[in-house]
């Protein structure tokens, strides 16, 4: 479990090279960006399942260490993220009790400070996929500790609220990639 961040030039071939470090180790960290700032929020201890509420960002066309931009509203890991060029919303995720939870929040990637209550998922999961639009961020699959779930969900990223049901994904799954052309 590390405190590095990696990063690949697009236009060329090659391997990751070291960006620099995070301000704590950790794993199951929200992730998201803007075209100038690369945001790492939450995630849980080395040692253990301990959820962490912190959030970090480093400025994407100069690598270093990442600095502390704030904390979400309540410590959790291992949810989805999406983001618009102005705004990031984490999804979901496992609380310090290790409960699945249904909490959006969202942060204002320009600037610094705390994450904001932005409404809640249809449902609690973690293990979330997001992806992000200038106008929607949607969220599918997830697992509530029991079943994996097929729910998207979506959110119109201006404005605040609580998600609505997009449609199904072909099958129940967690813990998958995703992305858009923003």
């Amino acid at each position: 479990m590390g405190r590095k961040y990696f990063f690949v030039d697009f236009a060329t071939r090659g391997n990751t090279a070291d960006f620099g470090d995070l301000t704590r180790a950790g794993r199951g960290c929200y992730g998201l960006n803007s075209s100038t700032r690369g945001i790492a929020a939450g995630g849980s201890t080395a040692t253990g399942p301990d959820a962490v509420n912190v959030i970090d960002y480093i400025t994407l066309s100069t690598a270093g260490d990442a600095t502390d931009f704030g904390d979400m509203t309540s410590a959790k890991y291992n949810g989805g993220a999406a983001s618009s060029t102005v705004r990031g919303v984490f999804a979901g995720g496992v609380n310090t009790s290790g409960s699945p939870i249904d909490i959006l929040d969202y942060i204002t990637i320009a600037s610094t400070g705390n994450a904001t209550d932005f409404g809640d998922l249809t449902d609690a999961l973690y293990a979330k996929a997001g992806s992000g639009s200038p106008v929607r961020a949607v969220f599918g699959g997830g697992d509530d500790d029991s079943n994996k779930s097929n729910i998207i969900d979506y959110i119109t990223i201006a404005s605040t609220g609580n998600a609505t049901d997009f449609g199904d994904l072909t099958s129940a799954r967690r813990s998958f990639g995703s992305a858009s052309d923003k």
